[in-house]
């Protein structure tokens, strides 16, 4: 990369050589080994010179080493070769003053350019000299102040003869054969930072080489590599240190490049900040160099031509960047021009991706020109006018398009044309490097989906109105409204869902106008986009015909089973505006300014669209129905007729196909109303089961759908044990047709008829469940505690088939657990009582079984727990039970334990009235002890406790309430303390 340019400025045909160069005040200073001064007058530092046309001074008789301008000071120091220092007036006016003799370096005082961080302008990376400067001699460092005269300020010792010196800032930087020092301007600091011996026979003979940089640091070269030091901390800088390639003979800076030329005269260019090579010069004749930091350049001189070396602006390496197409080196150039606080720098960093973002526009590479554009500054208007078919945007004459983006940067911006047409003409210029499989339609598909999710990003409403206060103008405005319709329009014709985001923004913060997005979204075929924009407006009644109108054209008068997702969305969003309308029907909400009533016009809108989603999409039309089921104006028949009459013909729930659509779809309806939504009442929960009870009856024994029919059973189970609202006497007639041992149990339990469902249950299988599942069923239908049912909501009691697993897990419990929840009483459904009669049962079985004898036998033993004194289950109702021709020994381990629960609550009871006796006691005693006090006698020798006043008849007194002691002492017959009724008042007083 060419970062610096070289051109000759001055050609010296004289006898005598250059030997140093300087440039101050528009002149180009020369000096020769006669010891003479030359000064060339020119209009810029690259400016060639006029060689005749010149001024002259003659200073010394010795060779001139070095020339040092004071600017803005009009002096300049020249050094010949013994070492003497002059000072002399920069434009030659007067003779030379000797300031110093035997000097081996001089410095200027830099400094950087200060900013906040509310600048528009950083600094150009150009050090500023001070009116300040040193000069080394041997073991001696003179600070000199040059303002209204150069005077001495003060001297500092050094250990060694100085060689280099860079005074930056407040700090000062000396270099020696033996070691380079850090010290202050005061002198009272002197800090060694690293030694300079050289231990490398290429090295002998280097000089001590340092230069201030930016960013507070400075550098020296230690064995040929240099270091960065940090004035403000005092140490090593965070920077990485830099290989020289060969021994320096010299080195400066050239804000932002540190510059060092070779003992073979190359010069070598070296980013400070990313310590990088940018740069190697060929300067095999210049043996004489002058670094102006001040300028950012560099002054070489052979003995009879001088060469400046100016670096390119940061603009113009950007631009050879981005005609190279090294978009990288491009985004890298902010980082190596300006420091990481400079203000200038993410506004040239946005400029640098705004250019390259536009280089990938022209490369017909959309999304990564939109990453770009991202981090960019991109101007929407001139940016947008490439898609002016969606919305032509007029812009004022006033307006000045990208003009953030330099002038020398704008012949990359493409000039703005229709996108299509611009995809095609340069598709056709790059066809040739482009993949094999690119296409002018992929490639307008890709710029529209980037651009669409640019917008959406970085361009909203809210981003245009929080930049200012005041409220946009015009143009602003038009803006906006061209940007959300674009963005629309792009989304919508992508099939991106994220167009929601844009219909959903709040009023006050879009200026989107739907009439006019409507016209493009008709022609592009995307009306259910419209009305999803006509809905966000208020205006239902349109989106709901646009919508009605679109799943028309799509689905057809004839549905068939193959329904699209984006078909189904659109009806969900016009089950979703009818429920809202619904919803809002009892506010009196109409669509338009009419008298129709909001019940009448709710009909109506039902009428009109419910028939649309039956016949397209059936699960829209159902959410409808069964949400707002409460406030729609159609009863359940009129419903189920609609379905009927709509619903498409779809396959059936059960294999095979056996119904028609319109049964599966009144199942679904109801299932929907009563199931899921709870909102069924004693006609919609009795209809369910008769359809489910109509299934069965008529596939019941169908073989291929076996498991339809299983599942619709254990539906209908669970419908009829989840809610007692139904119409059995309707119902028990069509159970019974099923003939299903479950439903005669349910029938028997809904009627309380628990023994003949005990009885069915038992007489079901000849196996050895039948017991367990009767068990079961009597620990699911006794009663149980009030409180315990209030806490335990998730028990399945009264829901015997819904949960059979469950309670068959406790009819298998041994011992009994959990028996303490049954409450014992005297109502039909008291466990003691299901379980007596389930014994009955057994019994009468016996007779065929004598099994049932063991059976009767261990059920007595495991439910001896709830045989308690008020139970119909106790040892006289057991021997009741036990037919004579029975072997009362077999049931001798029941009775004795019967006997010991007996007599073990017997004294339990007893023990708990003899408490409850003593308690008693007690309390009345107690209770007499502190209500029974004696008579009180007041006589004429009664006197007051507090005045000794005597208490006559007819006065009003008071009787402190008396204390335990107190109240046990008058007990005793001692009189309580009288007092006056005033007096007593006079102690609460006080």
């Amino acid at each position: 990369m060419e970062i610096f340019s070289r051109g000759a400025v001055l050609r010296w045909m004289e006898s005598s050589k250059i030997t140093a160069v300087a440039w101050c005040y528009n002149n180009l200073i020369i000096g020769n080994d006669a010891g003479e001064l030359y000064a060339f007058q020119a209009a810029a530092v690259e400016s060639p010179v006029e060689s005749q046309i010149y001024k002259f001074s003659k200073v010394s008789n010795r060779r001139i080493a070095r020339i040092c301008p004071l600017e803005p000071k009009e002096w300049i120091l020249v050094l010949n070769a013994d070492g003497d220092l002059y000072v002399l007036d920069a434009f030659f006016k007067g003779h030379a003053t000797m300031l110093c003799k035997r000097v081996t370096a001089v410095g200027r005082r830099l400094a950087e350019v200060s900013y906040d961080a509310a600048a528009k302008n950083g600094p150009l990376n150009a050090l500023v000299n001070l009116n300040q400067f040193c000069i080394g001699t041997d073991n001696r460092l003179y600070l000199y102040s040059a303002e209204d005269q150069v005077e001495q300020q003060r001297a500092i010792t050094v250990d060694g003869v100085v060689h280099s010196v860079s005074w930056f800032k407040g700090v000062i930087v000396v270099g020696t054969k033996e070691a380079y020092y850090l010290l202050d301007a005061e002198g009272t600091v002197c800090h060694e930072l690293c030694s300079n011996l050289q231990m490398d026979e290429k090295d002998v003979g280097a000089p001590a080489l340092t230069t201030a940089c930016v960013d507070g640091d400075v550098m020296v070269v230690c064995q040929n590599i240099g270091i960065f030091y940090s004035t403000e901390t005092l140490n090593l800088s965070k920077k990485n240190t830099i290989q020289w390639r060969n021994r320096l003979e010299a080195l400066g800076c050239a804000p932002p490049y540190v510059i060092g030329i070779t003992v073979d005269r190359l010069v070598e260019v070296y980013g400070v900040r990313d310590q990088l090579l940018y740069q190697t010069i060929d300067q095999t004749n210049a043996t004489i160099v002058h670094y102006m930091p001040d300028r950012s350049c560099v002054l070489t001189a052979t003995p009879n031509v001088v060469t400046v070396m100016k670096p390119k602006s940061y603009h113009q390496c950007l631009t050879d960047c981005i005609e190279r197409k090294d978009i990288r080196q491009a985004m890298h150039l902010a980082d190596v021009y300006f420091a990481a606080d400079d203000p200038m720098r993410p506004v040239e960093t946005k400029v640098a991706h705004t250019v390259a973002g536009w280089v990938r526009f022209a490369d017909v590479n959309f999304p990564l020109a939109f990453q770009h554009f991202t981090l960019g500054d991109v101007d929407i208007v001139h940016l947008i006018s490439f898609w002016n078919h969606y919305a032509e945007l007029k812009v004022p004459d006033s307006y000045v398009r990208n003009q953030q983006v330099p002038a020398i940067l704008r012949k990359f911006i493409p000039k703005a044309s229709g996108i299509s047409q611009y995809v095609v003409k340069r598709f056709n210029e790059l066809k040739d490097v482009l993949p094999e499989n690119t296409t002018v339609a992929k490639l307008l598909e890709m710029a529209n989906v980037s651009f669409a999710a640019f917008l959406l990003k970085h361009f909203n409403p809210k981003t245009f109105l929080n930049r200012s206060g005041e409220p946009l103008d015009d143009f602003n405005q038009a803006l906006v409204a061209t940007v959300e319709k674009t963005n629309l329009l792009l989304l919508a014709e992508c099939d991106d869902p994220k167009c929601s985001i844009i219909i959903n923004r709040p009023r006050e913060e879009t200026f989107l106008d739907p009439d006019a997005c409507g016209r493009h979204l008709l022609q592009m075929n995307k009306s259910e986009v419209f009305a999803k924009l006509l809905i966000k407006q208020e205006r239902y009644r349109e989106a709901m015909d646009i919508m009605a109108k679109y799943i028309r054209d799509e689905v057809g008068e004839v549905a068939t089973e193959d329904v699209t997702l984006e078909i189904k969305s659109v009806c969900c969003e016009l089950a979703s505006c009818l429920n809202m309308l619904i919803e809002n029907s009892h506010n009196e909400y109409t669509d338009s300014n009419t008298n129709v009533k909001p019940e009448e016009e709710i009909r109506d809108i039902l009428n009109t669209y419910l028939p649309v989603l039956l016949s397209s999409y059936p699960n829209a039309a159902l959410d409808v129905l069964t949400k707002n089921h409460a406030m729609i104006p159609f009863s359940t028949d009129q419903i189920v007729s609609m379905i009927d009459a709509y619903a498409q013909k779809v396959g059936s729930r059960i294999a095979g196909g056996y119904c028609t659509s319109n049964i599966a779809m009144r199942i679904k309806y109801l299932e929907d109303l009563v199931i899921t939504k709870k909102h069924g009442t004693v006609h919609e929960n009795t209809l369910l089961a008769k359809h489910y009870i109509n299934e069965l009856i008529l596939h019941g024994k169908t073989k291929s759908a076996k498991d339809g029919v299983t599942a619709i059973k254990k539906t209908l189970l669970e419908l009829l044990e989840s809610n007692n609202n139904f119409d059995m006497v309707e119902l028990e007639p069509l159970l019974a047709k099923l003939n299903f041992v479950e439903t005669k149990v349910l029938v028997h339990s809904m009627f309380n008829r628990h023994e003949d469902a005990l009885r069915t249950l038992f007489d079901w299988e000849e196996s050895g469940d039948r017991t367990k599942r009767c068990e079961a069923y009597c620990m699911c239908f006794g009663d149980v505690a009030a409180v315990y049912s209030a806490v335990e909501k998730e028990t399945p009691f009264k829901r015997y088939f819904s949960n059979f697993d469950y309670w068959m897990r406790r009819a298998n419990e041994w011992p009994l657990t959990g028996h303490h929840i049954y409450n014992i009483n005297t109502s039909d459904t008291s466990i003691d009582r299901l379980l007596l009669r389930l014994l009955n049962i057994i019994v009468e079985h016996s007779q065929r079984d004598e099994g049932c004898i063991t059976v009767v036998r261990d059920l007595l033993a495991k439910y001896i727990p709830l045989c308690t004194h008020s139970s119909v289950l106790n040892a006289s109702s057991i021997v009741e039970l036990i037919p004579d021709t029975w072997n009362f020994a077999l049931f001798a381990d029941v009775f004795t334990q019967l006997q010991l629960k007996a007599l073990h609550e017997q004294r339990t009871m007893a023990m708990k009235r003899g408490l409850t006796r003593s308690l008693h006691s007690q309390t009345a005693k107690n209770l007499y002890k502190l209500t029974c006090v004696p008579p009180i006698t007041i006589d004429a020798s009664s006197t007051c406790s507090i005045c000794q006043e005597p208490i006559k008849l007819g006065m009003s007194i008071a009787i402190p309430p008396p204390s335990q002691s107190d109240a046990t002492q008058q007990q005793g017959g001692k009189q309580p303390m009288l007092m006056h009724e005033q007096c007593a008042k006079n102690v609460h007083d006080k």
